[in-house]
């Protein structure tokens, strides 16, 4: 029987992929579940997920429903063994499956195949090494219930992961279709298909919402099964692709809600990392989130090339600032073999974070909020950007500004009170209520920034404005007036700050306007030009691109572009300025001069705050951060500690006190630092 919150103070985990073809009789000959754990045990792994089934779609248990790996045959119970031995050990398990993607059922059940509206075939027939089953079709979604039966019967994990819960393409097939008909009420597909992706058309987004509905009710078939058929055991489906995917992935808070806990493997650079953490950390229904990373050189294909261990420490530590779960993924040999000297570095790994892992405790502070929207990760006008570029550049920005930043998610817009300042870019797809939880946040004193014009209807309501037109010009500036020349810096209506794309064009009264437009001398249908680089400003405009308004008891800010999707470190200037001109960051719990490499977590506890500061440029050479200084605001402390320092001790840190906050000195970090602040 499964362990009831096994996972609650379980942070280092581990997952040895075994996607293995069984063509050849070498291929798993020598796996060997007892030299498996003792690799486990070098790691200080205390919950590896176990391969119960992979996409090939071979299982690892004698089963009657699919086809056993035929490594297994005569020693049925190797995977067993292996499962029995972890827990003999103490570790929690969780058992893996792999969802859709099955290559030998697709072979067996052409019936199955995830069809391409290209050409009406599937990704496999095409040449490609997955097959990718349907879960519009009853059969398969059947076969799917067999094999959780035969896994409860077989096995007695801690947990069950279940892996690409998503739409690979936009399936054509028959069930899809039938579905689609019987949903909509039509009589009849367009054209023959179903609709072409199209975020102006109706038809298609009627279509995508199915899809996304769909998708969350496949999820909550396979977790109740599992539920039901092992009881108290743990479910996750892998919600990377929320992040890391697209929206026609539909891996959206609706997969999320069937998951006791939310994790997913990544492979972006560390601000990525660090924006997925918050984001996992806000959404997931216990904690600690699960973030998962491969311990190769960039991804999995690059076997044989592992990441240095300060690689792999850099991203354990900065998912152990955010009191999250780190997952290390490995890949086994095709003859069932593994790495002992991986095995010994990921021990290496763990023995940094494991000292502080007794303060993975208390409530992330989270005092200005980015609003990304899972379902609005689109561009109408296919420009590129969307809400999720604009979500992570933005979110990168106010680390490197020395902001506590969360991440407001499309299920928790209306538990937005606790941000003094929410950013909404680009924002798409919203519906009646998330438009009534940014209202009722605005009138009850909140700042809110808007972007764009994709969403008219919260224009509208929030603004009374109406979208006119988008601007022929591509090269469009923002000339700042008297009231808003104080965000713009060294832009002045003379030398406006410049956009480089198309802007939409609000009419909108009784604003206060912080800038207008300024067009270039040409427009891009003419050959003649100003000047033969670039298009400089020629034609100033009163039409609004940036404007304010207050409402109720807080302030709209909405600009027409998306400032905050530019890296660069005069857009950035503007951001931080509309902060600062916006709330009182007096009032914020952390300020810091830290670099803008350096990112401060801060979580608050009974009588204490924990603060890790993380070197988001650290991975292979560890070098020495410069000083600098943090102030805490509340009482006097009774002590602040560094935990954990070089030596292993925790170390009292001198500290000042004045107007109501407590400075220290952060010196000598590399790579990673953890500080107590108690009361």
């Amino acid at each position: 029987m499964a362990t009831e919150k096994w996972y609650t103070n379980c942070y280092r985990r581990n997952l040895v992929d075994m996607h293995i073809e069984d063509w050849d009789e070498t291929f798993l000959s020598k796996f060997d579940p007892e030299a498996y754990v003792a690799n486990l045990k070098r790691a200080h792994i205390q919950a590896p997920m176990i391969y119960l089934q992979s996409h090939v779609g071979h299982c690892y248990w004698p089963t009657e429903t699919g086809h056993m790996h035929s490594a297994f045959r005569g020693r049925e119970d190797m995977m067993k063994r292996l499962v029995d031995l972890c827990h003999s050990e103490g570790m929690h398990v969780v058992g893996y499956y792999s969802l859709i993607y099955n290559t030998v059922e697709e072979d067996s059940h052409p019936e199955w195949r995830i069809v391409s509206r290209d050409d009406g075939t599937s990704s496999r027939q095409r040449g490609g090494r997955y097959g990718l089953c349907c879960p519009s079709n009853p059969e398969y979604v059947s076969f799917v219930k067999a094999q959780i039966a035969e896994m409860a019967d077989y096995f007695d994990p801690d947990g069950m992961f279940y892996d690409m819960t998503f739409w690979p393409s936009v399936c054509q097939c028959e069930h899809c279709k039938a579905r689609y008909l019987r949903e909509s009420g039509r009589t009849e597909l367009p054209g023959g298909m179903l609709p072409a992706v199209d975020w102006n058309d109706p038809a298609w987004l009627e279509f995508q919402a199915m899809r996304v509905r769909w998708m969350g009710e496949f999820a909550q078939t396979v977790t109740e099964e599992t539920r039901r058929l092992i009881p108290g055991v743990t479910v996750e489906h892998n919600y990377a692709n929320a992040v890391a995917g697209g929206i026609l992935l539909c891996n959206t808070e609706l997969v999320n809600e069937q998951c006791d806990y939310t994790g997913g493997d990544l492979y972006g650079d560390l601000y990525n990392h660090s924006f997925t953490a918050k984001y996992y950390y806000n959404i997931t229904k216990n904690q600690p989130f699960e973030y998962m990373t491969v311990r190769c050189d960039r991804s999995l294909p690059v076997h044989t090339n592992s990441k240095t261990e300060e690689h792999l420490a850099v991203e354990v530590m900065l998912t152990a600032a955010h009191h999250g779960a780190s997952f290390i993924i490995d890949a086994i040999d095709p003859v069932g073999t593994l790495d002992p000297r991986v095995y010994d570095r990921i021990g290496r790994v763990f023995q940094r974070q494991m000292p502080y892992e007794p303060y993975f405790r208390g409530e992330m502070v989270r005092e200005l909020g980015v609003y990304y929207s899972n379902l609005g990760r689109y561009n109408t006008r296919e420009q590129r950007f969307d809400n999720k570029t604009c979500s992570v550049a933005l979110t990168r920005t106010l680390i490197e500004e020395n902001f506590a930043v969360g991440i407001v998610a499309d299920t928790l817009t209306g538990q937005m009170d606790r941000y003094r300042m929410v950013f909404a870019p680009h924002l798409a797809a919203t519906n009646d209520r998330i438009r009534a939880d940014l209202l009722t946040y605005v009138q009850n004193g909140g700042v809110l920034y808007l972007s764009g014009a994709e969403d008219p209807a919260l224009l509208k309501l929030l603004l009374g404005a109406e979208l006119v037109r988008y601007t022929e010009e591509n090269a469009v500036y923002m000339a700042p007036t008297a009231v808003g020349q104080r965000y713009f810096g060294q832009f002045t209506p003379e030398y406006p700050f410049p956009t480089e794309i198309s802007l939409p064009v609000l009419d909108v009264r009784d604003v206060t306007v912080l800038a207008t437009m300024t067009l270039p001398y040409t427009k891009p249908t003419e050959r003649r030009f100003a000047s033969i680089h670039s298009n400089p400003p020629g034609i100033p405009t009163d039409i609004p691109v940036l404007i304010e308004k207050r409402i109720g008891q807080g302030t709209v800010i909405w600009s027409a572009a998306p400032i905050e999707n530019d890296g660069r470190r005069a857009q950035k200037g503007i951001i931080r300025a509309l902060i600062e001109g916006h709330i009182d960051t007096d009032l914020l719990t952390v300020r810091a001069s830290a670099p803008r490499q350096v990112e401060l977590v801060t979580f608050r506890g009974e009588g204490e705050l924990l603060i890790s500061a993380v070197d988001l440029l650290c991975t292979d050479e560890l070098l020495p951060v410069p000083g600098f200084t943090v102030a805490v605001r509340g009482e006097m402390p009774r002590q602040i500690t560094r935990l954990g320092g070089r030596d292993g001790a925790d170390t009292a840190i001198p500290f000042t006190y004045k107007d109501g906050r407590a400075v220290f000195d952060v010196e000598n970090l590399v790579m990673f630092a953890m500080y107590r602040i108690e009361w």
